[in-house]
């Protein structure tokens, strides 16, 4: 049995506003860790050591809470028949060229809402090895949000469901929009063009920068029509922030005093910058 404290959670990730997190199957929390996760609007999941993920039903209050296996996509438990979006037929044996949309509809594999996916998910298997090689450095939780912002995207999209306000190290859209606009103010290093000089760091963060703008773009083509009407503003504005965000850690990878707290950065903003006018 694991239990979960209100400084274990503390420690393990930044918990910014609804984001996900992962708990051992067998978990149990403090008061105050439940009362941390219910004020922060975290998704909770369960996983067990054969890897199925599960969610809480029923009272949370119980000692030994009640779990119920879901999809890590969809936290749905049941699988539904998905027809094909061209003949609106039921698909009983997927061919190769064919592939899910959503649960129900089936499109075939040169559709560019599935070119979007598959930007999505190259960009969310490259914040995963980053997550991986900056363990054990400060940029540890703010690659924790990054991936759980891009899965909050991806289940965006493939459910059909608006997305809340996403946070990365508590940092909101606009705070994130004006450190990536005036890095010199308040970080105290100016901007940057990526180089062989700023070292390993800066340059792993350029590639993941370098998906999300990808993914970004693979958005646009279906999410912004012949009219410039942009149907999905929510994904959008969600790409474009994580986009200034891993620049942001880009630029506080090469400054002197490295990488700042979400709560330093935030007092930062509050305070007029870091650097002089």
């Amino acid at each position: 049995m694991t239990f979960i404290t209100e400084d274990w959670l503390r420690d393990n990730f930044t918990l910014s506003e609804g984001s996900e997190i992962h708990l051992p199957a067998d978990s149990r929390m403090t008061p105050s860790a439940r009362e941390l996760i219910e004020g922060r609007h975290l998704q909770v999941k369960f996983q067990d050591r054969q890897g199925r993920l599960f969610v809480e039903t029923g009272s949370a209050d119980k000692a030994t809470p009640d779990l119920r296996a879901v999809h890590g996509l969809t936290s749905r438990d049941k699988a539904e028949t998905a027809g094909c979006e061209l003949c609106h037929q039921p698909v009983a044996v997927k061919p190769d060229t064919l592939t899910h949309l959503n649960a129900h509809v089936m499109v075939a594999k040169n559709d560019p809402r599935l070119a979007f996916r598959a930007a999505l998910a190259a960009t969310i298997a490259e914040a995963v090895w980053l997550q991986i090689e900056f363990a054990q450095t400060p940029l540890r939780g703010w690659l924790a949000d990054i991936r759980s912002v891009l899965g909050n995207i991806m289940r965006a999209d493939a459910l059909g469901e608006p997305m809340a306000e996403q946070r990365i190290g508590e940092l909101t859209a606009d705070e994130l929009h004006r450190l990536s606009h005036q890095p010199l103010k308040y970080l105290g290093h100016d901007h940057i063009v990526p180089d062989v000089s700023h070292g390993r760091s800066a340059a792993m963060l350029n590639l993941l920068r370098s998906k999300i703008r990808e993914a970004e773009i693979a958005a646009a083509r279906i999410y912004i029509d012949a009219g410039f009407q942009v149907t999905r503003p929510d994904i959008m504005q969600a790409l474009n922030r994580l986009s200034s965000a891993v620049y942001v850690l880009m630029v506080m990878a090469v400054r002197e005093g490295g990488v700042m707290s979400g709560q330093a950065l935030k007092q930062a903003l509050s305070g007029g910058g870091v650097h002089a006018d």
